[in-house]
């Protein structure tokens, strides 16, 4: 069938894998409902407590209750880090799931029209379907290949240090205590926010790399793929320019945390088989659907700077793209800054 049907089919298993993380996200920010509780009633408790005393700056910073308070953050994080890290490990045996049963019908999707892997067989092209213990090295596993409660657990006393300093800066600044909870908040937001994104990003990054497998387990049908971006005003302009790049099936996607791009296969084609028939055309890529925006869309999704280099032609959208290497998250398509760009 035509790239635009597995596209589509692409696309309706990308709304299931989405179902699955918001999930995901809902037991994780469940889990940190008590944690982000008794902390906005120990701020108030602290904030009074040291307007009561009328402590000094220096004083506050040394309080007991706000090394008490630190401590206690530490360890609750902790706990929280662990029920994260189990509903990541439960979200990527989900996407794996997904992985197994989707890649084979995106395929067959993906193949020239009247052509199924059930007819291949009669060629003796027979899909492969791996062992689930092949999947098992994803689980648990983040993107720098460590185990997930590494890259979690080393969030706790960052985060703790972080909302601390706020609270004893904000007080020794003279803030009342519904002041300082409210410019606390943006601090207390980090271990929830940071949590999201781990898992978003490595529940996604399961799927990708499951599917990925099951393509290259099946090189006789499944030639490479290309990726697939969500092409509406929220994608970022890394993903944009890159959708429709063709990869080897040894290739991981460069992917970023929060990323939503997809892997569409690349399969045999008419003339592979030995029939002439013209192939047909492959669906409007990123670059194509970008130009087509309003302004107002294209100036969102870009910045002021880098649309006007685009449209006097100083910069094309893929000089956009640098692929850069991160101890946490592996390699990563982002957008250049301005000042790489020269603009």
């Amino acid at each position: 069938m035509p790239a635009s049907d597995a596209q589509e089919a692409m696309e309706g298993l990308a709304k299931r894998l989405a179902a699955l993380e918001v999930g995901a996200a809902q037991q994780v920010i469940d889990a940190y409902k008590p944690v982000d509780q008794n902390l906005r009633k120990r701020i108030l408790q602290i904030t009074a407590l040291a307007q009561k005393r009328k402590l000094k700056p220096s004083q506050i910073m040394r309080m007991t209750a706000l090394t008490s308070l630190k401590a206690q953050l530490v360890g609750e994080l902790a706990i929280f880090h662990s029920v994260v890290r189990g509903v990541i490990t439960g979200g990527q045996q989900g996407a794996i799931g997904l992985a197994e049963t989707g890649s084979r019908m995106v395929v067959d999707r993906a193949l020239p029209r009247g052509i199924k892997i059930d007819n291949l067989a009669r060629l003796g092209i027979q899909w492969n379907r791996l062992p689930r213990e092949a999947f098992e090295g994803f689980v648990g596993i983040a993107g720098d290949g460590k185990p997930l409660g590494n890259l979690l657990s080393r969030y706790g006393p960052q985060n703790a240090a972080k909302i601390t300093s706020e609270i004893g800066s904000g007080i020794a600044t003279g803030k009342g205590p519904r002041e300082v909870a409210r410019l606390a908040r943006k601090a207390t937001g980090i271990p929830l926010s940071e949590a999201l994104t781990i898992s978003r990003t490595e529940i996604n990054r399961a799927h990708r790399e499951a599917t990925r497998l099951n393509y290259a387990a099946n090189s006789d049908i499944v030639r490479g793929y290309r990726r697939l971006a969500s092409k509406d005003a929220l994608t970022c302009m890394a993903c944009i320019a890159l959708d429709g790049t063709a990869y080897e099936n040894n290739e991981p996607l460069d992917s970023h945390p929060n990323c939503r791009c997809t892997m569409v296969p690349d399969t045999l084609t008419y003339q592979d088989l030995g029939l002439d028939i013209p192939e047909e055309p492959r669906p409007e890529n990123g670059q194509e659907w970008f130009k087509k925006q309003p302004e107002s869309v294209q100036r969102q999704m870009m910045g002021g700077r880098r649309l006007e280099a685009f449209k006097t032609g100083k910069i094309g959208l893929s000089d956009l793209v640098t692929v850069s290497s991160s101890s946490t998250w592996g390699k990563s398509a982002t957008v250049k800054s301005v000042k790489a760009l020269g603009i």
